[in-house]
Order: C-alpha cells, then structure tokens, then sequence
C-alpha cells in the first residue's frame, strides 16, 4: 500500500466537513431571507389563518383603551384609536344655521310709553313664542284701560339665526305695507310704520330692524276719542327702541 493513502484520506474527510459546513451555512441563509421578505403567514392573517390586525393598529388600539389617542387617533374623525370624544363645531347661541336660545321679552319691553297715553295695565304682561324654521317669534302682550281709551299693546320680536335672514323678512314686511307707511328714524338699523282705521277702533303697528331681530309693536286702540297718529308712533317707537337695546341680539 502507497504511504500517501493515509494523508489523502483525512484530507478527503476534511473537505467534504467544509463543504458541508459551507452548505449549512447557505441554507441558512436562504431561510433567514425568506423570512426577512415575508415568507411567514400572509399579512394581516396569524398563524392559525384568521385575521389579526397589523402591528400599527394594535398600538393605537391599546392606546386608546388606556385613554390616550394612538398615533394615528384624530378624536372625532372616525379613526382607529379615537377614543369616543366628537370634536365638531362649538355650538354658539346665535351662529348662522339656528336661531339663538330662549329669550323673556316681556323682561326686555317697557309698556311705559303705552300708559303714558293716558291709560294702566290692567293685567300682567303674558309671553309666548312658536319655533320657525330659521327664526324663533316671540310675542308679549299687555291691555291698557283708562279715560274712555283701551289700548292693546301687542310686542312681536322675530329673532333669526343671521343677519341676512332677518333683513330679507324686513325688507318682505315693508315691502307689504301700506302706501302710506312711512319710514322711523333712530330706531335700529331701520323701521318704519303706519296705522289702520282713522275712527273710534284704529291700529298703529311699527317694525323695526336691528341685526338679526325684527321687532314689531302693534297698538290697537278702541275709543271714541283716541289719541292722534302721532302720538301712537311716538309711544310705539319708545317701546320699540327699549326693546332693541335690551335684548343685544
């Protein structure tokens, strides 16, 4: 036997250990790439086939359970982690879209003009109000008795939602009047007036406009000597303008 046989042998046996070392090595490789670039179970999917929410969700969602919006959480827009709050516009007494809250116009009208006509209540002022569809009317009315002379003093006070609404309602009411209604100046933006009948049962009736609030007042005399034209807007237009001025809308 050749003396070299040994040495050749342990080198064989040498190379075929590296060669394997070098092939473990590769598919180790390759398993750990496969892992790398998703060769686990399909996204969004767990082991056992059934859905599982991504890493980012989970996060927000735990999250938000503790009280604290996620990072992708916007409190009332509908995203995951939102923690229930709604976020939308504040509500503003007044603002465009719906008319203000509630108001107590008879603490806002002063009849005092109206008995300075010659005349006392002769009961106490009553309130109403009816709901519109953009504008909330409210209305107090108050009698007035004394010298032969009856006088039913009615307030009307339409208080919109905006400006542009109460203006347009104005503009319709004039534009409705009689011919012989004549304009009142000092008294909100603007007013005017006239009167109805001319003998023993008349009426003087006033509107007035300021901001988004029509204001009217309506006088409706019953006597056999009432008081002139005159003095009827005089006192209506005071009552008017106290009104306008306490009730700030």
């Amino acid at each position: 036997m050749d003396g070299s046989t040994g040495p050749q042998r342990r080198l064989g046996k040498l190379a075929w250990w590296t060669l394997a070392g070098i092939g473990a090595m590769v598919v180790a490789l390759v398993v750990l790439a496969v892992a790398t670039l998703g060769g686990g179970p399909p996204a969004g999917r767990n082991e056992a086939g059934e859905a599982s929410a991504p890493a980012s969700a989970t996060t927000i969602a735990t999250t938000a359970m503790a009280g604290t919006p996620g990072p992708s959480a916007v409190i009332g827009s509908g995203a995951p982690g939102a923690t229930g709050a709604t976020a939308g516009p504040t509500a503003t007494s007044g603002t465009a879209g719906a008319p203000p809250g509630p108001i107590d116009l008879c603490g806002a009208v002063d009849f005092g003009p109206v008995a300075g006509l010659g005349t006392a209540a002769t009961q106490p002022a009553v309130g109403d109000h009816a709901d519109k569809s953009d504008y909330t009317s409210y209305t107090c009315d108050r009698p007035f008795a004394g010298n032969n002379l009856q006088i039913a003093a009615d307030v009307t006070a339409l208080i919109g939602a905006d400006a542009p609404g109460a203006s347009s309602r104005f503009a319709d009411a004039r534009a409705h009047a009689p011919a012989d209604a004549v304009d009142i100046a000092g008294i909100g933006s603007s007013a005017f007036g006239y009167q109805i009948g001319d003998g023993g049962v008349r009426t003087y009736q006033l509107w007035a406009l300021d901001g988004r609030t029509q204001v009217g007042v309506r006088l409706k005399v019953t006597s056999s000597t009432p008081p002139s034209m005159q003095s009827l807007r005089d006192a209506a237009a005071a009552v008017a303008r106290s009104a306008i001025a306490r009730l700030h809308t």
